[in-house]
């Protein structure tokens, strides 16, 4: 595979996208394709150094830019140049100073899977499927059963407003951009979105689900209100547009679904840290406080981490990277005591 080629075909379809009708004073920032030994930038190569991790923003040389890492010779040109703006949407972020971030270390401890909750999400999910099909008179009552599940469970919707304050914005432009290069892959893709969060079976981990709630979300907002977006905000857009909202809804109608994937989802983070366990190949060992696990589909029993690809720590000053699937033991206090090979 050759990186330049692959830029050069994401630039061409980046090139050719109207940024501000993605997002009112959003513009295209520069980015790179790496892969596990090569590093291509802004037109040309440059050093892999140890910033490139992930498919993210990062502040690089003074700027922020997206990166995206090419493990193999894409399939679908458009959907990755669309994925790539969904990391220059984060570079905007950051350069607007947004602050509106969920606290994703403490959430994993502290995040309670509720099926009451659940299934009000799931409610939700079927009025923005149903308002994006044509009845717009709905909104009102999204609005209402969102305010209800705000005032029932406090904690878990600011958690998942701040997701989707983050990522469902991202994820939301990604769509705009899709649409713009490739139109009938954008109409798949948004199919596929409210296919996604109508599905029970797609709300463990949480976090995942919420990139596409926040971006279905928004699409109802723009079709149905003249709610204004901006990152001057203190609260999630989530939480601001229910000012003023009144609760009419009182029913949460209990989804057996929920508590079936649940289940399922306990037992087997327990499987995947039996077997990590068991195995016992430890790879750290000590008192060392946490940076990062990989949020993306991380889990937790109330011991023990489940984290995917890499894990991120501080030796004394210095950051240092884990990279693998390990099981973590952390303490109260959010210092890593020992990593476990999956």
């Amino acid at each position: 595979m050759n990186l330049q080629q692959e830029y050069d075909r994401v630039k061409e379809c980046i090139d050719a996208i109207d940024f501000n009708a993605l997002w009112e004073g959003f513009h295209p920032f520069r980015f790179a394709l790496y892969n596990d030994t090569e590093c291509f930038f802004d037109g040309k190569y440059i050093e892999k150094t140890e910033e490139f991790h992930a498919n993210t923003s990062i502040f690089y040389n003074g700027e922020n830019i997206a990166i995206w890492k090419l493990s193999e010779e894409p399939t679908d040109i458009d959907s990755l140049a669309a994925s790539i703006v969904h990391e220059m949407f984060h570079a905007y972020q950051n350069d607007c100073g947004e602050k509106r971030y969920p606290d994703e270390r403490r959430a994993l401890f502290e995040y309670h899977y509720s099926t009451e909750n659940l299934s009000a999400k799931l409610q939700e999910a079927e009025l923005m499927r149903t308002i994006l099909e044509g009845n717009e008179k709905e909104f009102s009552e999204l609005l209402s059963i969102r305010k209800l599940r705000k005032r029932l469970f406090p904690r878990q919707y600011d958690y998942e407003a701040r997701v989707e304050q983050i990522e469902g914005t991202a994820n939301y432009v990604e769509l705009l951009a899709l649409m713009q290069i490739a139109p009938e892959k954008g109409k798949l893709r948004l199919l596929k979105m409210l296919d996604d969060i109508t599905n029970a079976g797609k709300y463990f981990p949480i976090r995942i689900i919420s990139y596409t709630i926040g971006a279905v979300f928004l699409c109802c907002i723009k079709k149905c209100s003249s709610f204004v977006l901006s990152f001057s905000g203190e609260r999630p857009f989530s939480d601001e547009i229910l000012d003023d909202v009144p609760v009419t809804s009182s029913e949460i109608i209990i989804n057996p679904e929920i508590d079936m994937h649940l289940t399922a989802y306990n037992e087997e983070t327990e499987r995947l840290i039996n077997t990590a366990l068991s195995k016992g190949e430890i790879c750290l060992k000590g008192n060392y406080p946490l940076v990062s696990l990989n949020i993306w589909d991380a889990r937790w029993n109330g011991k023990y981490a489940i984290s995917n690809y890499f894990v991120a720590y501080l030796d004394g000053e210095q950051p240092k990277f884990l990279n693998g699937n390990f099981v973590v033991e952390i303490d109260n206090n959010l210092n890593i005591l020992k990593v476990y090979r999956q």
